[in-house]
């Protein structure tokens, strides 16, 4: 009985990368953040800027997929970084929430988990046979290859939370270079990693293992 209450707590404060929208809320104003990862107990979120700076508190209007909702959340730590857009991440504690979010919030967070032991990769190369062999050779590794064959189905994939993909294994693909596709995901999907493929596809999965072991969903995938 006490191991079962012990995972439950844990699972409640544990925070898993969860994208979704978050907007603060303060008399001065209000500001459109992303958020990076989620618990049932709090959040961190990429601001750029706040509303009311002195405040330690605000209301915050979430959006997880199709569902939103309302917190009140306080401010537990301010950290600044390195980007050219001096973003903040802004870690705060949900003090109210209503139930339909907190439902919403326990939704995403199962979604997240159930994602992390797929291991899901996204693969996009124009050569079909190669990316067949990929596809197969990573399936044969424990992974979850999604091979998306327009633009469109890349976003889709990039942007549908039950996925949740974190690594994209590029070529040259849509007319676009291997460099371009890089920019692209890196300005969109800024938790994503990329790696190359290449026509050693040994290589290419090696890329893809080290590409997917950095990632937050891998720390997750240990404890899912």
């Amino acid at each position: 009985m006490g191991d079962r209450a012990s995972w439950s707590e844990r699972r409640r404060a544990l925070r898993v990368p969860v994208r979704g929208m978050a907007v603060f809320y303060a008399e001065d104003g209000a500001v459109l953040g992303r958020i990076e990862n989620l618990s049932s107990g709090g959040a961190l979120v990429s601001v750029v800027g706040l509303p009311g700076e002195a405040a330690d508190s605000f209301d915050v209007e979430l959006k997880l997929g199709i569902d939103s909702g309302w917190v009140s959340a306080r401010t537990v730590r301010v950290d600044r970084t390195r980007d050219v857009d001096r973003r903040l991440r802004i870690a705060v504690a949900f003090d109210r929430i209503d139930e339909p979010l907190r439902a919403a919030i326990g939704s995403a967070i199962d979604i997240a988990m159930r994602a992390a032991r797929r291991r899901p990769i996204l693969v996009i190369d124009d050569r079909i046979p190669r990316r067949v062999e990929l596809v197969t050779r990573l399936a044969a590794r424990g992974l979850t290859p999604l091979a998306p064959r327009t633009p469109l189905e890349a976003i889709d994939l990039l942007t549908r939370t039950q996925f949740s993909v974190h690594v994209c294994l590029l070529a040259a693909s849509f007319g676009q270079s291997t460099a371009e596709l890089r920019a692209l995901v890196s300005d969109s999907f800024p938790w994503v990693s990329t790696a190359e493929i290449s026509d050693d596809l040994d290589a290419t999965i090696d890329r893809a293992l080290e590409a997917w072991s950095g990632t937050e969903v891998a720390r997750l995938a240990a404890i899912a």
